[in-house]
């Protein structure tokens, strides 16, 4: 089962005979095969056929929506087999703060400890004085095993990605310009990059997770919002560093991507807007007009703010850079590799056999799926060797 991919622009999905094509003007830029397809991710801009939607709910596909540099916009979703059993007791978990805690140990024991050996690897390739960092990490890592709450892990994890991103940019051979974690809109080639990753590397544990008849809203580790899909965002913190991060390296070091594959947007392109943050307008509260009011008693109400699926506790725009996107010959290289990376095979240690990195997310999963029904203790999560 494969995922495609379609970065161009103002293409139609439709249906043609027992498949899909994704054609622009004369041209057939994709032919989709439904039987062997597992996930569509399209970037912005693409249109699609009432047939063709049908066609992909039928086959159980999955079809995601991002924009044009990777920041996650909706998904079309076919029903999945309901395990209502299963998400009871994820429910019950959220109540259980023992269960919920020792979940979100492993989750961050295992992210930390993931940039610690990234951290490792750059100095010793690039042969860079890291320490600093890395004995933060190490702090951290003890501070980990003592803490009472989730709050307090949130908080480790937080410090950890601070140092950790600190001192990425030595990961380069030549200097990419990356300072910080920028990650909505992201203002650098680095962040740029990052961000479509860690968007990519989600829509692949979502829908694992969807299929696993778990629901994606409920997590331990990330607080729960509206909108956030706090699940998946849990498992895939122990696949950043793993997947995406030493990905981004190859990308740069390799020279696949430069300087060139980038442009800065500014006010004069048309999609400016689509990259900012979502900015509410003020407007006079209705709720505090007496007129309005069932009683002269003060009303007290709560308001809930949306939360971003790529939310990874850094840095958003303030607006003094103007935000930086990939051109779409970029894209697709980015793409590509991380289509490999998943396909890439290696020892999965907690079963001690080759399987791929995709296949590893799946193993994942199912190891949750197993701690929630009480079959194992703690949770196993993915650590680098």
């Amino acid at each position: 089962m494969i995922t495609v991919y379609i970065s161009t622009p103002g293409v139609k999905i439709y249906k043609e005979g027992d498949t899909l094509k994704v054609k622009k003007g004369d041209t057939i830029y994709h032919t989709i095969f439904p039987f062997r397809t597992e996930q569509i991710v399209a970037f912005s801009k693409v249109e699609m056929t009432w047939s063709a939607m049908l066609t992909l709910l039928k086959n159980r596909i999955t079809t995601v929506f991002l924009n044009k540099n990777g920041h996650y916009n909706g998904r079309l979703v076919p029903p999945y087999d309901s395990n209502v059993l299963l998400r009871r007791m994820q429910y019950k978990c959220l109540d259980d703060k023992e269960k919920c805690l020792i979940f979100s140990k492993e989750v961050v024991k295992a992210k930390l400890k993931n940039q610690l050996i990234m951290l490792k690897r750059i100095a010793r390739f690039q042969k860079k004085n890291l320490s600093k960092a890395q004995s933060e990490i190490e702090r951290l890592l003890s501070d980990v095993e003592s803490a009472k709450d989730v709050s307090s892990l949130r908080g480790y994890e937080g410090a950890g990605a601070r140092a950790y991103f600190s001192v990425f940019n030595y990961g380069f051979i030549k200097p990419q310009g990356f300072k910080k974690r920028i990650r909505r809109p992201p203002t650098d080639p680095v962040n740029a990059v990052l961000s479509l990753l860690y968007t990519l590397l989600f829509t692949r544990v979502d829908s694992v997770v969807e299929k696993e008849s778990l629901d994606p809203y409920v997590g331990a580790f990330h607080a729960l919002g509206y909108g956030r899909r706090s699940l998946a965002l849990d498992l895939m913190e122990e696949l950043r560093t793993i997947i995406a991060d030493t990905l981004v390296f190859s990308l740069f070091n390799m020279n696949i991507i430069d300087s060139h594959d980038f442009k800065r947007i500014t006010e004069k392109d048309d999609e400016y807007e689509e990259f900012l943050p979502p900015q509410e307008k003020e407007s006079p509260d209705i709720l505090k007009d007496k007129m309005g009011s069932f009683s002269d008693v003060p009303l007290e109400y709560e308001t809930s703010a949306a939360t971003s699926l790529e939310d990874d506790g850094h840095e958003s725009y303030k607006g003094n850079e103007y935000p930086m996107i990939l051109s779409e010959s970029a894209l697709k290289k980015v793409i590509a590799q991380f289509e490999r990376k998943l396909e890439t095979s290696f020892t999965y240690p907690i079963e001690n056999k080759k399987m791929t990195y995709r296949e590893a997310i799946t193993k994942q999963v199912k190891q949750y799926t197993a701690f929630l029904r009480g079959e194992r203790e703690k949770y196993r999560p993915l650590v680098m060797l």
